[in-house]
C-alpha cells in the first residue's frame, strides 16, 4: 500500500464512480480499477461496493477513507513545507462551520479565497457543532468552528468569541414579562421551569447547554417540540406556539427577528464559547494555513473583544403600532 493507491481510492470514494475518478485524475479507468484490487487483495476486504450507478464504500472502506484522509493532508503539509511555496498557496481545504454562523461567514469566506486564493480548492461543510466536531476527528475537515471547551482531547483550540443564551419569545408576550423578574429585567433560569419550549434535539449544543445549566438548578424544562432547524423553530415561537433558547445573534437575524423578544437568562448565566479548533498532532498545509488567516479576518471584523459586535446581538426596535389609516 503507497500514497498513489490511498490517493486513487479517495478520489473513487469523493466521485462516487470509477469512471469520473479516472477522469479527474487523467488516468486510465483500467489502471485505477486495478490499483484498487490490489489494495483489496493486499488487505484482505471488500473496499468498495460497485453497480452501474457507481461505487459505495463498505464499512471497512469508510474506515480505510477516514485513514487516507489524515495521510493524505500530512503528505500536503510536508510536502508545501519542503517546497517552501508560501507565496502561491494550493490544493484541498475543508472547512466545516456551523449551521448557525454559516449565515456570517460562508460565502465572504467562499468570496475572499475565491479572490485571493484561486488555486485553493474550498469546501465549506456546515452542520451541527457536534457534527463538525466529529468530521473533524475523523480526518474530514482541515479546520472546524465548534461550541463548547476549551479543553477537548487532540484538538488545538483558539477562542473566537463568546456569547449568552436569551430566552426568546414573541414581541410584547405578557408572559415574558411575568418571567422577567430578575434584576434589569432578566429572567432567572429557575423561572423557566414550566415554559413550553421549541428546541433543537441532542446533540445541539444550545440543548446540551440548556439542560446541563437546568440541572444545576433542578429546573424542570418542559420541552414540547423538537425541531433541528432554526428559522421553523423562531417562526412558531413568533406565532406563539411555544418559546426558545437561542443567542440574541440568532434571534435577531432572518425574516421574523423583529417579531421576537428576547430576555437575558440569570442564575446563571449561560455562555457559549466558539472555538477554531484543528487536530493537534496534524499540521495544516499552508493552503488551510491562509485559509484559515482569511477565516481570523472576517471574524475580527463581527467580533470586538471576542464578543459579537452590537449591530449582530442588538434587538430589534419594536414595531410602531397600526393606525387606523392603516389598510
Amino acid at each position: 500500500m503507497d500514497i498513489r493507491q490511498l490517493r486513487y481510492f479517495a478520489a473513487i470514494a469523493n466521485a462516487g464512480s470509477i469512471t469520473r475518478a479516472a477522469e479527474q485524475l487523467d488516468v486510465a479507468q483500467p489502471a485505477l480499477s486495478q490499483h484498487v484490487r490490489q489494495l483489496e487483495e493486499e488487505l484482505g476486504t471488500q473496499l468498495l461496493v460497485r453497480s452501474v450507478r457507481g461505487v459505495r464504500l463498505t464499512d471497512t472502506g469508510t474506515r480505510l477513507l477516514s485513514h487516507a484522509r489524515k495521510l493524505l493532508s500530512d503528505f500536503q503539509a510536508i510536502r508545501d513545507d519542503i517546497q517552501q511555496t508560501e507565496s502561491t498557496p494550493a490544493g484541498p481545504t475543508d472547512i466545516g462551520i456551523p449551521t448557525s454562523l454559516g449565515m456570517l461567514l460562508s460565502v465572504p469566506l467562499a468570496l475572499q479565497v475565491r479572490r485571493e486564493l484561486p488555486k485553493v480548492q474550498l469546501r465549506i461543510a456546515e452542520g451541527l457543532s457536534g457534527h463538525t466536531l466529529e468530521w473533524l476527528r475523523q480526518g474530514s475537515l482541515d479546520l472546524a468552528l465548534v461550541f463548547g471547551s476549551e479543553k477537548v482531547a487532540g484538538l488545538a483550540m483558539e477562542l473566537i468569541a463568546t456569547e449568552e443564551l436569551h430566552l426568546v419569545g414573541p414581541r410584547d408576550d405578557p408572559r415574558l414579562a411575568e418571567l422577567a423578574s430578575g434584576p434589569e429585567g432578566n429572567v432567572p433560569l429557575a423561572a423557566i421551569d414550566g415554559v413550553p419550549l421549541i428546541m433543537p434535539g441532542r446533540p445541539h449544543g444550545v440543548r446540551e447547554e440548556l439542560e446541563a445549566a437546568a440541572r444545576g438548578r433542578a429546573a424542570r424544562l418542559d420541552i414540547v417540540l423538537e425541531m433541528d432547524a432554526l428559522e421553523p423553530i423562531k417562526a412558531l415561537v413568533a406565532e406563539g406556539a411555544g418559546y426558545t433558547v437561542l443567542s440574541p445573534r440568532l434571534a435577531r437575524h432572518g425574516a421574523v427577528g423583529d417579531q421576537l423578544q428576547t430576555l437575558p437568562i440569570r442564575d446563571p448565566e449561560i455562555q457559549r464559547s466558539i472555538y477554531l479548533a484543528r487536530v493537534a498532532e496534524r499540521p495544516l498545509s499552508i493552503a488551510a494555513r491562509h485559509v484559515r488567516d482569511r477565516l481570523r479576518e472576517i471574524l475580527g471584523t463581527l467580533t470586538n473583544g471576542r464578543r459579537w459586535r452590537p449591530e449582530l446581538t442588538r434587538e430589534a426596535a419594536p414595531r410602531p403600532a397600526a393606525t387606523g389609516t392603516e389598510a
